[in-house]
């Protein structure tokens, strides 16, 4: 708000606004908000639409093509226009509504939304169903069944598993191509770092290395990867081998031996792709996204863990030391 304040939305739906020159002008996703004493228009929003505005003489005027659409004129530093709500509705934002819930929290699964209200986190009335989300089914691929035969580790840092993915279809918005991920196996952590080149791979483990053996005060014991080249470097191997970090990378050709970091980039990619179109935005975005989703991972309830979650379980376990 103007006075750094704010007001909060009661509900947001479509309004036909008829103008007083008798044209009909609908307004999409029009916010209520009961604290504010007049009605606000949005040129830019507009500007979105398809329309043309034009000010000027203390006179304003908005337009399509040739058709002017509706007109006012100045008062104080606003341009005033006069017209009366022909058809209107409003849904309003609810916020035990478990549909927004599930797209606050990045699609979370009706599972791991019914455990966050068992624990008093977020406000899902029992008894209350999800019900199917398209964006869900447009950010879901086709997913390979990798088998699991790894014991998860009970120590923090005992076994990182690590994944390269890209060049993305765009780049993003920092003018990145790819991702990397470090998967923390005893509590399924996630971090991900945007890379512009694959030879920045190197450098990113380095960082990452450093911060988490200082957040934890424990060594990094073993790494897994697959055999892609930034992972073969010299340069990898013996950093690697100064601090003592054991690298075992898989077989060519069996991505499922590393499939913890290959069903996590799995993951967060669908959970970019739904968040992205829930919110309308182009691809140019999933950097912002990729970060998001991660966060909101490394906060959900996860099936390894009991349904605990990735961040409460890191921190339980460096607390016990």
């Amino acid at each position: 708000m103007g006075n750094d304040g704010y007001s909060k939305i009661s509900g947001i739906g479509d309004i036909c606004f008829e103008t007083d020159l008798g044209n009909k002008l609908m307004l999409k996703d029009v916010r209520y908000v009961p604290g504010l004493r007049l009605n606000l228009m949005s040129t830019g929003v507009l500007d979105r639409q398809g329309f043309h505005h034009h000010g000027g003489d203390q006179k304003w005027r908005l337009t399509k093509g040739s058709l002017v659409i509706a007109r006012g004129k100045m008062c104080c530093t606003l341009y005033k226009t006069y017209g009366k709500i022909c058809k209107g509705e409003l849904n309003v934002a609810d916020d035990s509504s478990p549909s927004l819930w599930h797209k606050r929290l990045g699609h979370m699964s009706e599972k791991g939304l019914q455990v966050l209200a068992k624990k008093s986190l977020i406000p899902f009335a029992k008894g209350t169903s999800l019900d199917s989300c398209d964006y869900c089914l447009f950010g879901k691929q086709h997913k390979v069944s990798f088998t699991r035969t790894f014991t998860r580790k009970e120590n923090v840092l005992d076994l990182v598993h690590s994944d390269v993915c890209g060049p993305m279809e765009v780049e993003s918005v920092g003018h990145n191509k790819y991702f990397v991920t470090y998967i923390d196996d005893a509590s399924r952590k996630v971090w991900v770092y945007l890379l512009k080149t694959k030879d920045q791979v190197f450098q990113t483990f380095k960082e990452f290395h450093a911060m988490v053996e200082r957040e934890t005060g424990r060594t990094l014991k073993c790494i897994r990867s697959d055999n892609g080249g930034e992972y073969t470097s010299n340069e990898f191997r013996d950093y690697c081998s100064k601090h003592g970090i054991k690298h075992v990378k898989t077989i060519p050709g069996t991505p499922q031996h590393n499939g913890v970091a290959e069903r996590m980039n799995r993951t967060i990619l669908e959970k970019v792709r739904s968040m992205l179109k829930t919110a309308n935005l182009t691809k140019k975005f999933w950097g912002e996204a990729m970060t998001t989703a991660c966060y909101l991972i490394n906060r959900t309830p996860c099936v390894p863990l009991g349904l605990e979650t990735p961040e409460g379980v890191w921190t339980a376990k460096i607390k016990a030391g």
